[in-house]
């Protein structure tokens, strides 16, 4: 499901590590640094320039114990110095600005949940995987039936082991994802 990537496969300038360290978080820190900045353009330069320090700086730190928390702190700081820089205005007695720490990191933890279940549900065969969709989106299983042009059995059945599955998949998530699930 996750990357298997050190610091030290970074460090030693393994280009194919860092390449799959960026496919797989670039669009959860992307998402991320959008809630705070609110400009699309802004926030994947943001985390971009994220993984341009981390691989031009990499010889210059001896260890990084998570890679993944390292960049979403370095997309934290870069987005507050790009309201900084740029003097958008803020209210500084507004409850968001007095909790960004918490608030950034409800982002985060919520953005790392819904990554950690894309991730199992595309794991699961492809049209299991379809059905799960649909039904995440809302969908009943007689429309899922007729859009795939199953009967409502077939998707009940494959839905069922989907999800038992997705259970099986998510088990060492279970509890960040029933806080997660709570708080909505």
């Amino acid at each position: 499901m996750s990357v298997s990537i050190t610091y030290g496969d970074i460090k030693n300038g393994d280009i194919k590590a860092f390449e799959a360290l960026f496919q797989e978080f670039y669009p959860s820190m992307c998402i991320v640094a959008m809630k705070i900045i609110t400009d699309q353009s802004a926030a994947e330069d943001i985390v971009q320039e994220a993984f341009i320090k981390l691989w031009e700086k990499r010889s210059a730190y001896n260890d990084i114990p998570s890679l993944k928390t390292f960049l979403y702190v370095a997309v934290k700081n870069l987005c507050f110095n790009y309201i900084r820089d740029k003097k958008i205005t803020v209210d500084y007695t507004s409850p968001e600005v007095e909790n960004q720490e918490a608030v950034f990191k409800d982002l985060v933890i919520e953005e790392e949940a819904y990554r950690i279940i894309d991730d199992a549900v595309n794991a699961l065969p492809p049209q299991s995987a379809r059905i799960v969709k649909m039904y995440l989106d809302g969908k009943q299983n007689k429309e899922i039936a007729e859009i795939l042009g199953i009967s409502v059995n077939s998707v009940k059945t494959l839905k069922y082991n989907a999800l038992d599955s997705l259970k099986t998949l998510l088990k060492d998530y279970f509890y960040v994802l029933l806080l997660f699930l709570a708080e909505k």
